[in-house]
């Protein structure tokens, strides 16, 4: 009941236009790298320059905890990198959920061996979400350079078995496919169906097919709605790059607009300090030019039912956010 008297107040300083706020966010990503082993086609990280790649100390990942521990309901332990690269990514996990958070991340699947799929599950994570595009191996390795279809298939399957053996109800387990509408319309019923029937009988909790978005303009993809919407994220989640830098949003793939660094910084000073207050006040006003991140993203004009996108709406409620 928590979570949703949380949700309401959230929901009424929204719709009330309040850009100073009585209550701190539910939401938190933490970026255990922006490292990644893979180039994909839709994802702005190979822009990335070597020297602003880099790993979050555990140090800093448990100051972050620690702050955050009593006011964040969710975790999500990732952001512009594969989580997995990070040598201490599982320790991070525990951390994470010994202070009640629920914890979740995604993952390309690709570094999920045998001996990381035990300890993922040991490890206590809730839920976590695999990010694979395309029913065949010409497609999905189009999409995914310098990924193998077959390996990354067997990594998954290798998981699922493994989840099934121990009979464990966590995490919840999602696969998650991107719509590449001129991509897909080339694959037939069949190939999906026999992709898809790869998985049956196996504890895979759900299959999501989401649409693409332009990570607030760093790549190409069309507006869902001509109407425009403020951004429910700056009223309930922030984000922490690996080097302790804040963020306001999730699409802020350069981190174009920082709020200040967990190093000398408090979540809770941050949360209503004078940028992001200025920021949430621009963006109720619809005064985004000059901002590089707010001004050219699609997800201030997606479908939305009460200021919330349609296709999220439910997972909210229900707490199955990817």
């Amino acid at each position: 009941m928590d979570y949703y008297r949380r949700l309401l107040r959230i929901f009424f300083a929204y719709r009330g236009k309040k850009t100073r706020l009585d209550y701190l966010p539910i939401r938190l990503w933490v970026e255990p790298t922006n490292c990644c082993n893979l180039a994909c086609v839709m994802c702005p990280n190979k822009s990335l320059p070597e020297e602003k790649k880099g790993y979050m100390e555990f140090a800093l990942f448990q100051k972050v905890i620690d702050e955050a521990g009593h006011f964040v309901f969710d975790v999500n332990l990732l952001h512009r990198g594969e989580a997995l690269l990070h040598p201490e990514f599982f320790r991070m996990v525990r951390t994470a959920h010994e202070a009640g958070l629920f914890t979740k991340f995604h993952t390309n699947g690709t570094l999920l061996d045998e001996s990381r799929s035990y300890e993922l599950i040991r490890s206590g994570i809730d839920q976590f979400t695999f990010s694979f595009d395309g029913y065949d191996q010409k497609t999905y390795e189009s999409i995914r350079v310098n990924a193998g279809f077959e390996k990354t298939v067997g990594n998954i399957l290798g998981f699922l078995q493994i989840k099934k053996n121990l009979r464990s109800q966590k995490p919840y387990t999602i696969l998650e496919l991107i719509n590449f509408p001129e991509i897909y319309r080339h694959v037939s019923r069949v190939q999906r169906r026999e992709f898809l029937n790869r998985f049956k009988g196996l504890p895979l909790d759900k299959i999501i097919v989401k649409e693409i978005h332009n990570w607030a303009g760093e790549i190409a993809a069309t507006r869902g709605s001509k109407r425009y919407l403020p951004c429910t994220f700056l009223w309930q989640a922030l984000v922490i790059f690996w080097d302790g830098e804040i963020l306001p949003c999730a699409q802020d793939f350069q981190g174009y607009y920082s709020l200040g660094n967990i190093r000398d910084s408090k979540l809770e000073e941050i949360w209503n300090g004078e940028r992001l207050v200025t920021l949430r006040k621009r963006i109720l006003e619809r005064d985004i030019e000059g901002l590089k991140t707010c001004a050219g993203c699609d997800r201030l004009w997606r479908d939305q039912i009460f200021g919330i996108p349609k296709e999220n709406l439910w997972k909210f409620l229900f707490k199955k956010m990817p």
